[in-house]
């Protein structure tokens, strides 16, 4: 596993396809994303490898229901008990429910639809309960003070979170990814919301910006959305 620190307290943890993210704070560790099934002792190995212990971990924000992000939630849960999990109300069934997914539609392009093929798959996760639901432009004083934007395109109940210290770093989730460049993701609930939704994470200053697939961009990010999506 090749992680990387983005900024200070904040590492990313690739996960195969899947970016998984930890952020200290003065509370513990909080988690954001868990990747797919399966994907628990690796990110258990990674929080050791950048020199914490499992049970720092605190705190799982998940940014939407999808499997490549709340798939190992409920492995995380049972190696690490008192851990609290949060998700968006409007995702919680797909997790706690194993309700299915909303369906995705490829995004326009031949590249997209390609990957799109590859890539999205409806795999199974166990089911697991929530200790809350996170609601939209709101900010977790139980988590650093990370803020909740939503970003409901790819995910109706997708969010993204934001943290506004130390010049600013852009969890984006799966509004769009950083793979071929800057570009919106491969698949969406409804794509026309898509550009609506990158245009209200750029309003935010964000030196920093993080996907659920892809590379990280560590400078200037939100200038680059603006340069993008305007």
């Amino acid at each position: 596993m090749s992680i990387q620190q983005l900024h200070d307290g904040v590492h990313m943890l690739p996960i195969g396809t899947v970016n998984v993210f930890v952020v200290k704070t003065v509370d513990g560790l909080v988690l954001i994303d868990t990747g797919n099934p399966g994907s628990a002792p690796r990110i258990l190995e990674g929080i050791q490898a950048i020199g914490y212990k499992p049970y720092d971990l605190k705190t799982i924000l998940l940014t939407h229901g999808h499997p490549d992000h709340a798939g190992g939630a409920a492995a995380l849960k049972h190696a690490v008990p008192h851990v609290s999990i949060y998700i968006s109300e409007q995702d919680a069934p797909i997790v706690e429910k194993g309700v299915p997914q909303r369906p995705l539609q490829p995004t326009p392009g031949v590249m997209n639809k390609l990957l799109f093929r590859l890539f999205i798959k409806e795999t199974p996760i166990e089911a697991f309960p929530v200790d809350g639901y996170l609601k939209p432009n709101d900010t977790l004083a139980f988590a650093g003070g990370l803020r909740t934007i939503p970003a409901p395109a790819h995910s109706s109940g997708q969010l993204a979170f934001y943290l506004p210290t130390q010049g600013g770093v852009m969890f984006a989730a799966d509004a769009a990814a950083n793979i071929m460049g800057l570009g919106f993701s491969i698949g969406y609930e409804n794509f026309a919301q898509a550009k609506q939704d990158l245009i209200a994470l750029g309003r935010e200053d964000f030196n920093v910006a993080c996907f659920g697939h892809g590379k990280p961009i560590l400078a200037n990010a939100s200038q680059k959305f603006r340069a993008k999506w305007s």
